[in-house]
């Protein structure tokens, strides 16, 4: 919600400001007025001319800045809805995700009804298969003349690993059953599933020999229905994370759209008139008394940083050298803004000397994944430092920026969850990392700064 609250009190503040400014100007004359009434007695006819000249002025610059004022406030009350949505189909498509792992769980429990137990094959010491049953033979579709010699290279044809089945034999050896699944091809090549269970037994009375009886059941249908229950769950899942996708997508679209009306409204409305206020009252001259002269200065500078600080609110919902030059010239303007704005130093060093354009949402997307960074690395890691790298090869286009804050545990906010005012902007980086199929990776230690790398490829 902080982009939402900034654009509130970008509205409510900047309407302040202005009525501040009227009030402060119109409070100046009024003091003046009473200070030379009382010293003189008479009324100052051209000070009551200043100060009916700015009452125009001041009552039509309302008249036009109202209405503008009121369409950029019904803009902000579309992106908090917008951001809302974004935020709760983020919320279900977490909650998706959780169910769908409860659905695995749940799954697993299922206690099934275990088929009945048989001896499948009868081993000497060394797995040298001295009988089959008919149910081995009738799961494996085999005959009596393709009937493995022995079990434990019947299991390396199955591309079990040679450590396994070194594990067996030394179980064997040592007369100790094993317990477990296998899995084995049938002679028409479909996949069988086995519980067994290699158990040495004597082979004479004086057991003076012991051989191995393989007793199990056939788990295939088991495993198929499980396998075929997680692929339905996961392609339902995944239509509906695709659903939500788009619907992410064409929020995020929509918003930049917003950011771009509001922004030219700023522009060219507001930050219009109040340069036409400015030059308006750089034309007022007095020869009243000194206090005249200074409250008047301090109007004038007030109305500089008022202009100022439209300009940079402008910049910042929808920066125009991105537009009209690329990404480049947007991560050089942000730096110096910043810096010039800010207790924080941004610098912005492109190594390989990229000048590419790249596709237009691809932009827009990178550069709003770059300013979140910095904006986080100024308000929650309290940074002095922030460095932005830019570099690329022929196939992959790499922003790292990096911060000399204060950090945070990455571990535990991926256990919170992305909810909060600093897990949702990093929620919303890689949100807009996916859509553009770029790679977002965060380093970061409490204590140690945080390093965020983005990834994009450019084929």
């Amino acid at each position: 919600m902080r982009s939402t609250r900034t654009l509130q009190q970008l509205g409510y503040s900047g309407l302040a400001s202005f009525i501040g400014v009227v009030a402060a100007i119109l409070a100046g004359q009024y003091y003046i007025l009473n200070f030379s009434q009382e010293k003189s007695g008479l009324i100052n006819h051209e000070i009551i001319f200043i100060v009916l000249i700015l009452a125009l002025i001041a009552s039509l610059f309302f008249a036009l800045l109202y209405p503008r004022y009121q369409r950029i406030y019904a803009s902000y009350k579309d992106l908090i809805q917008s951001e809302d949505s974004a935020k709760s189909m983020a919320s279900q498509l977490s909650k998706l995700y959780d169910e769908l792992g409860k659905s695995y769980q749940d799954l697993e429990a299922v206690n099934h009804q275990p088929a009945e137990l048989s001896i499948l094959l009868k081993l000497d010491i060394d797995g040298n298969i001295l009988q089959t049953s008919d149910k081995f033979r009738e799961i494996l579709l085999l005959d009596t003349e393709t009937v493995p010699a022995n079990f434990y290279s019947w299991l390396e044809q199955h591309t079990y690993r040679e450590d396994f089945i070194e594990q067996l034999k030394s179980l064997a050896k040592e007369r100790k059953s094993w317990n477990g699944e296998i899995k084995a091809t049938n002679d028409e090549g479909d996949f069988v599933w086995f519980d067994l269970v290699v158990q040495p037994v004597p082979l004479n009375k004086e057991k003076s020999q012991f051989g191995l009886l393989v007793i199990g059941t056939d788990i295939s249908n088991t495993i198929e229905a499980k396998q075929r229950s997680r692929e339905i769950n996961l392609e339902l899942v995944n239509k509906r994370v695709k659903e939500q996708q788009y619907r992410s997508v064409l929020i995020l679209e929509g918003q930049e759209e917003e950011r771009k009306r509001i922004a030219q409204e700023i522009h060219d409305g507001i930050g219009q008139m109040l340069t036409g206020l400015k030059l308006n009252l750089e034309g007022i001259t007095t020869s009243s008394s000194p206090h005249m002269r200074q409250r008047m200065s301090d109007t004038k500078h007030l109305m500089k940083s008022i202009i100022k600080e439209v300009r940079r609110v402008s910049f910042n919902l929808a920066p125009s050298s991105l537009v009209d030059f690329g990404i480049v010239p947007a991560l050089k303007k942000i730096s110096q803004e910043t810096t010039s704005l800010t207790s924080t130093e941004v610098v912005f060093e492109n190594k390989t000397g990229f000048i590419n354009r790249l596709d237009g949402t691809i932009e827009t997307n990178l550069y709003r994944i770059i300013q979140e960074a910095v904006n986080n690395g100024i308000k929650y890691a309290k940074a002095d430092q922030i460095k932005i790298t830019l570099e690329h090869t022929i196939n992959q286009l790499t922003v790292n920026i990096e911060d000399n804050g204060k950090g945070f545990d990455i571990k535990k906010l991926e256990n919170v969850g992305h909810f909060g005012a600093s897990g949702h902007g990093i929620f919303n980086m890689k949100e807009r990392a996916a859509y553009i199929n770029a790679k977002l990776d965060i380093d970061t230690k409490i204590g140690q700064g945080t390093s965020i790398t983005i990834s994009l490829p450019l084929t």
